[in-house]
């Protein structure tokens, strides 16, 4: 029994570290955004005072300027990617739920089986935990892949833009 208690401790404590690891990786999500952002007003800016393709400083700036805007755009493709998994996440079900079930395995094994319908609720319990915390590392793994994506196209992108800006101001400022 002892050994039963610490593999069900352990799967306790794995669900909930991944649980928490997937908070973690969700608010990581918040500077890559305001990255993102911040990166496309920057480009909308350089594109209303953008220099002509006939212009030497165009041809630069054109081409590093829609590299970057590609890159803007996968970066947002890989955000979405990472935002959405969280929906693919297993949850343990509601306190009401597992109450109502272990008061079905009570009602079921009635007077006496009291020990043996505990035995049966905490092992429902364990394999949620197993099933969850498997589910969630999982995701956990492709979310972190996913952010991983958005920063290198992030960082991609800033470099970009800078590159596109100095063939924009060479142009705008003879």
């Amino acid at each position: 029994m002892k050994a039963d208690d610490d593999c069900y401790k352990l799967y306790e404590k794995i669900y909930f570290f991944e649980a928490e690891r997937k908070e973690k990786l969700i608010a990581r999500l918040n500077l890559p955004l305001a990255m993102l952002v911040a990166l496309s007003s920057f480009l909308s800016y350089l594109l209303g005072k953008a220099p002509p393709s006939t212009h030497t400083a165009g041809v630069f700036f054109w081409i590093f300027f829609l590299w970057c805007t590609i890159c803007v755009g996968i970066g947002i493709f890989h955000f979405s990617q990472a935002w959405r998994i969280r929906n693919a996440d297993l949850a343990i079900p509601t306190t009401t739920e597992l109450e109502a079930h272990r008061q079905e395995l009570l009602a079921y094994y009635g007077e006496g089986g009291e020990e043996l319908a505990n035995s049966f609720f905490f092992q429902t319990m364990a394999d949620y935990y197993v099933m969850g915390a498997t589910k969630n590392s999982l995701n956990n793994d492709k979310r972190t892949a996913e952010l991983d994506l958005l920063s290198k196209f992030v960082i991609w992108s800033i470099v970009l833009a800078i590159l596109s800006f100095v063939p924009f101001y060479l142009y705008n400022n003879p």
